[in-house]
């Protein structure tokens, strides 16, 4: 580690690559945490904005024309993270650590891998966020109390994990220290999953019988809401694990069907119990 770095959240200049909702949230929970923050992001309203409700205390539209940080964080899809990864490898040139927010790890640790010595890669994922997305919708509280997955690199530093562990207490989120691969099959079992259900059940509805619809329907599908621009690159960097959970899906719902077809109606509900009582078990373990 360069001695010159600071060893804590509150003494380093910090630099968040995508004033979205994550990154804008991120920035507002940060504010008064560290030394100072400063933004990226490539649409010219969102720095207005970003600078007229001081969000960030500067910002820019390049990533690699900024102040020199000691920690940036890329807060964008993990398409725009896997470009940015390789345009700054080439245009930071002071040690800097390297986080990211992005919902899916193996592609994106892999990339990291590939940075410079004096780039200190960890990757990371708070589980939180909101159907809609932009600098208007940014909360600081939807951190608070959300499991924040970390995930360290073999290369990744003790003072990289230092830092990112202090940005997640600081912000009132809860790490959860993973590697790369167990952090793609969790989430694609209880993320990624849930944005293809809610938009399945969503097709399978036609318009004509849509006047009852109550809560129960609108919290089921209130993901399919969310604008692609963000899921379509997650599907693809983790299509392996969410297959495996729409295969684990589809036999349980083939097995309900069977029994319902059949009016095995003893199985179906003693089928629909054991899922509660699993819910139960699944919540309780939070």
């Amino acid at each position: 580690m360069n001695s010159q770095l600071p060893l804590s959240l509150a003494h380093c200049r910090v630099l968040i690559v995508g004033l979205g909702l994550m990154g804008a949230s991120l920035a507002l929970a940060l504010r008064g945490k560290c030394k100072a923050l400063y933004g990226v992001d490539r649409n010219e309203d969102t720095c207005r904005l970003a600078l007229m409700h001081e969000v960030v205390d500067a910002v820019w539209q390049d990533a690699t024309k900024t102040r020199p940080v000691d920690m940036m964080i890329l807060a964008v899809p993990v398409g725009q993270i896997l470009g940015l990864l390789e345009q700054i490898n080439e245009a930071i040139l002071t040690p800097t650590v390297i986080m990211d927010v992005g919902s899916t790890k193996t592609v994106i640790c892999r990339a990291m891998e590939k940075l410079a010595e004096h780039l200190d890669p960890i990757g990371g994922h708070p589980m939180c966020g909101k159907e809609t997305l932009g600098i208007q919708s940014a909360d600081a509280a939807i951190y608070q109390g959300a499991p924040f997955a970390l995930v360290p690199l073999e290369r990744t530093s003790s003072y990289a994990k230092s830092l990112a562990e202090q940005l997640v207490a600081a912000i009132g989120s809860r790490v959860v220290w993973l590697d790369a691969e167990t952090h793609d099959r969790i989430v694609a079992a209880v993320s990624h999953l849930p944005y293809l259900l809610a938009s399945a059940l969503t097709l399978s509805v036609p318009l004509e019988l849509t006047s009852l619809i109550g809560p129960g329907f609108r919290s089921s599908t209130r993901l399919a809401a969310t604008p692609t621009t963000m899921m379509l690159d997650v599907l693809k960097t983790n299509r392996s694990f969410i297959l495996e959970a729409v295969e684990r899906v589809e036999e349980e719902l083939s097995r309900l069907k069977a029994y319902l077809y059949r009016e095995e109606y003893e199985l179906l509900n003693s089928r629909l119990n054991v899922a509660a009582e699993h819910l139960q078990r699944i919540l309780q373990k939070e």
